[in-house]
């Protein structure tokens, strides 16, 4: 039960970091195509978090794919942008959640929330 409402959690905070960064709409930034990718990658990524609470291995996965694809997506960026991906990249591929041990998750999700709403917040100005 620890684990499914750690992860939902976890799932929350991405979605947050998904709305804000959606609310940005690219429009004046000169990596506007890079930042609606990025967007969708959260989205997608967002999506997929239901079918993965019950499965700590695939929602590791989730967590490191997202991080890799941010982070490879900013090495395509320049700028604030590159900065504010990375900045997601990192927070999603240090999240990993030990089965033996998802009371060191829930205890850690305060400070992973928080990384990763500066982060958002970052990447809606980025993006902005």
């Amino acid at each position: 039960m620890l684990t499914a409402l750690t992860s939902r959690r976890i799932a929350v905070a991405a979605a947050g970091v998904a709305l804000l960064s959606m609310t940005a709409a690219c429009g004046g930034s000169g990596n506007a195509a890079l930042c609606t990718e990025a967007q969708q990658l959260i989205t997608s990524y967002t999506s997929s978090m239901a079918s993965n609470v019950g499965d700590l291995e695939k929602f590791n996965q989730s967590n490191q794919k997202l991080g890799d694809d941010l982070k490879a997506l900013a090495a395509k960026s320049d700028g604030d942008a590159a900065s504010a991906m990375n900045d997601v990249a990192a927070s999603m591929s240090g999240l990993k959640i030990d089965a033996k041990d998802p009371a060191a998750a829930a205890a850690a999700l305060p400070e992973f929330s928080k990384k990763l709403t500066e982060a958002g917040v970052k990447l809606q100005t980025a993006c902005s």
